[in-house]
C-alpha cells in the first residue's frame, strides 16, 4: 500500500488533490441541501469561501484573455483612425502645394501685368508649354501662333528680362530661341555707363556683347539692360550682367561677356512684343 501510495506522488500533486477534494466536499453539501439538510457554522463559511476561491481561480484566465481581446480591439481602432488620419495629412499636403503653386503663379501673373501696362509695344501674354529636346539652352515652345499675331523675329520677354526671339511661329504654337542662343542677337546698352553694343548669344549659357570699342567704359557688374533700337524689344529690360572684360591691343574691340539673370529658363509666363 506504501508502495500505490508513493508512485501516487501525492507530495507532487498535493495542490490539485486538494482542489478536488473540496469540489466534492462542495457538491455533497449542495446535494445535502437540496435533500433539506443544512449545514451552518464555520464549516459552512469555509465551503463558502472554498467556492469562492475556485471560482476566481476559473474566472481568472477568461478575465484575462478578455482583457487581452479588448486591448486588441483597441489597438486595431487606434490604427484605423491612424491609416485615416495619415490619408487626410496626405490630402492637406497635395492642396497646401497646389496652393503654394496658385501663390507663385498669382505672383508672376500681376509681374506680367504690370509689365504688360508699363511697354509701349503691344504684346501678346502667353505661356511656356516645353523646352526644346535638343538643348535646354536652345528652344522652348509657347502656346500662341499666328492665330495670335505672333511673326517670326518677335522679341519675348518675362516679368524679369528678355527671354528670347521667336523662330518659327505656327498656327497655334511658336518656337522661340533664347538670348543665350548664337541666332539671338539685339541691341544693348550698359545702364551704368551708356555704352552700346550688340549682344548674341554664345551657345553655353551666357551671352557676349559686340562692337565694344576698347576706348569705351564697361564694368565688370554692369547691368545691361535692351536699348530699343532695331524695333525687337522695348528699352529698359533687363538682360544680365557683365562678368568678363578683356581687352587685346591688337583687337580695337573688347570681349564683353554677359551672364543673363538666373531665372531666364524657369519662368512660366511670358509676352510676346509686336
Amino acid at each position: 500500500m506504501s508502495k500505490f501510495i508513493k508512485r501516487l506522488k501525492l507530495k507532487k500533486h498535493k495542490d490539485a488533490l486538494v482542489l478536488f477534494l473540496i469540489i466534492i466536499i462542495s457538491a455533497s453539501v449542495y446535494i445535502f441541501s437540496l435533500n433539506g439538510i443544512k449545514f451552518g457554522g464555520l464549516f459552512s463559511n469555509f465551503i463558502g469561501d472554498s467556492v469562492f476561491a475556485i471560482y476566481r481561480v476559473a474566472d481568472y484566465p477568461l478575465s484575462l484573455s478578455k482583457k487581452f481581446y479588448g486591448n486588441y480591439i483597441d489597438l486595431l481602432s487606434v490604427k484605423a483612425d491612424n491609416k485615416a488620419l495619415k490619408s487626410k495629412l496626405k490630402k492637406i499636403g497635395f492642396k497646401l502645394d497646389k496652393y503654394k503653386e496658385y501663390k507663385i503663379e498669382n505672383v508672376e501673373l500681376k509681374a506680367l501685368l504690370f509689365l504688360k501696362g508699363s511697354i509701349s509695344k503691344k504684346s501678346v501674354p502667353a505661356v511656356v508649354m516645353l523646352h526644346g529636346i535638343e538643348n535646354w539652352f536652345y528652344s522652348l515652345y509657347i502656346n500662341k501662333g499666328k492665330k495670335d499675331g505672333i511673326r517670326n523675329g518677335d522679341g519675348v520677354i518675362s516679368y524679369e528680362g528678355v527671354v528670347g526671339r521667336v523662330l518659327y511661329a505656327g498656327r497655334s504654337r511658336s518656337k522661340v530661341i533664347p538670348v543665350t542662343n548664337p541666332k539671338c542677337v539685339f541691341s544693348v546698352i550698359d545702364s551704368a555707363t551708356g555704352t552700346m553694343g550688340i549682344a548674341q548669344g554664345v551657345g553655353n549659357g551666357y551671352l557676349k556683347m559686340r562692337f565694344v570699342f576698347n576706348s569705351q567704359k564697361v564694368n565688370i557688374g554692369d547691368k545691361i539692360l535692351t536699348s530699343g533700337l532695331g524695333g525687337v524689344f522695348t528699352s529698359g529690360i533687363n538682360v544680365g550682367s557683365v562678368i568678363y572684360i578683356k581687352k587685346k591691343g591688337y583687337n580695337i574691340f573688347q570681349r564683353i561677356t554677359i551672364m543673363p539673370y538666373k531665372n531666364l529658363f524657369n519662368g512660366k509666363y511670358v509676352l510676346v512684343e509686336k
